[in-house]
C-alpha cells in the first residue's frame, strides 16, 4: 500500500489536514509511510496527481474520498464539499480501503 500527501504550501487545509491524517494512522495503529508531494512540482512536471488540488490523500494512487482521476495536472487548493475530513472520517476511510494489521 502507497499513501501520497499531495499539497501545495499557501493552501490554508494543508496543515489541518496533515494532522488529522496523521492521528488517523496513529488511531489505527498504521507505520506506513506517506510520501508527501508538491502539487506545483507535480504540476511542472506534467504529473495530472497535480489536478487533485490541495490537500488530497491518495492511497495507492486513488483519492481517498473518491475524486476521479484528473484530466489537467492544474494545482488549486482543494475544496471539499461536505467540510475538510477530520482524523475520524480519514481513519474510516482508511479503514475502507486497507487491510488492518492484526
Amino acid at each position: 500500500m502507497k499513501i501520497e500527501f499531495l499539497a501545495m504550501q499557501n493552501c490554508p487545509n494543508v496543515s489541518p489536514m496533515w494532522e488529522s491524517l496523521q492521528s488517523a494512522m496513529k488511531e489505527l495503529q498504521l507505520n506506513q509511510p506517506i510520501e508527501q508531494l508538491d502539487i506545483n512540482t507535480l504540476s511542472e512536471r506534467q504529473d495530472k496527481r497535480a489536478g487533485f488540488g490541495s490537500p488530497t490523500i491518495l492511497v495507492d494512487g486513488k483519492d481517498l474520498f473518491d475524486s476521479p482521476f484528473p484530466e489537467t495536472y492544474n494545482p488549486s487548493c482543494r475544496y471539499y464539499p461536505n467540510g475538510l475530513p477530520g482524523t475520524k472520517e480519514i481513519a474510516a476511510k482508511l479503514k475502507s480501503v486497507i487491510i488492518l494489521p492484526k
